[in-house]
């Protein structure tokens, strides 16, 4: 009654080891074409077997083939319909104040594309595992870090508070690239009170496995041009203002015309 991803394997069991042939089909018959068939693959290895992944329409029944090239033999077909984590159906999850969790075992290959966009440099295309971070009544700071864990991958990740095949660089608040194995892609912000968010992780290239991990914290106090830290000062008297940390700061301080960037959070101290 719904739509489901397929992932259909045939390898071939015979001692002769004759490659299998798979194919899908709405049909079965003498009569094949091109048209007809919807998917054929051949086995190209023990570790490289036939498959075929696609989505099965709802109320509709397909055939599934198999058989061998030249000689007949001996097979195993493994057909799969994974659960599905997309911007419908994310997979929830509930971290509070001082709390962390590790979504693992995330596997791409067994997931479609249903978060997508065209306005961004780091391509959006690939298949995407969705996390849909349950809102909370208070503030938080959130950091969330994405590991790839296939060879020849890196993981891309994407936070919003909305998922689409329509994602544009005003929508998506922020997007992190792995930088290799000690670089994961990694967003730190803070959640506003009764807010939820998506996490979206994917891959840069083929789909594989990976794992995201989410921790919250409470917020540090903000020291903006709106609400600065303040120092008293008289003459000869010294002050030290210690432990700044810009990355829980947002940027109230900016501007165009500095050859200096000040895009950056910044930390604001109001000296009397």
């Amino acid at each position: 009654s719904e739509a489901r991803l397929i992932i259909a394997t045939s390898k071939s069991s015979s001692f002769s080891s004759p490659d299998s042939v798979q194919v899908v089909s709405q049909q079965c018959s003498k009569n094949q074409t091109s048209e007809t068939v919807e998917h054929l693959s051949v086995e190209q290895s023990s570790s490289n077997p036939a498959q075929s992944t696609f989505i099965a329409a709802p109320n509709t029944a397909y055939y599934i083939i198999y058989e061998t090239v030249e000689d007949c033999g001996s097979g195993v077909v493994t057909i799969e319909a994974p659960v599905q984590y997309s911007c419908s159906r994310p997979y929830n999850v509930s971290v509070e104040l001082e709390e962390s969790t590790v979504v693992k075992d995330i596997d791409t290959c067994k997931q479609a594309n249903s978060n997508d966009g065209l306005a961004f440099d780091t391509s959006l295309s690939s298949r995407d595992f969705v996390i849909l971070l349950e809102s909370s009544s208070v503030e938080r700071r959130i950091v969330v870090s994405s590991k790839s864990t296939s060879s020849g991958s890196d993981s891309v990740q994407v936070i919003s508070q909305q998922c689409s095949v329509n994602q544009t660089s005003d929508s998506v608040d922020h997007l992190s690239e792995e930088g290799g194995s000690y670089n994961p892609a990694q967003s730190t912000f803070t959640a506003a009170a009764n807010t939820s968010y998506y996490i979206i992780y994917e891959t840069d290239g083929e789909c594989g496995s990976g794992k995201v991990t989410i921790e919250a914290s409470t917020p540090p106090l903000q020291y903006s041009c709106s609400s600065p830290y303040a120092v008293s000062l008289e003459i000869g008297d010294t002050d030290f203002v210690q432990e700044i940390d810009t990355c829980g700061q947002a940027n109230s301080n900016d501007g165009v015309v500095p050859g200096t960037d000040l895009g950056g959070p910044g930390f604001v101290i109001f000296l009397k």
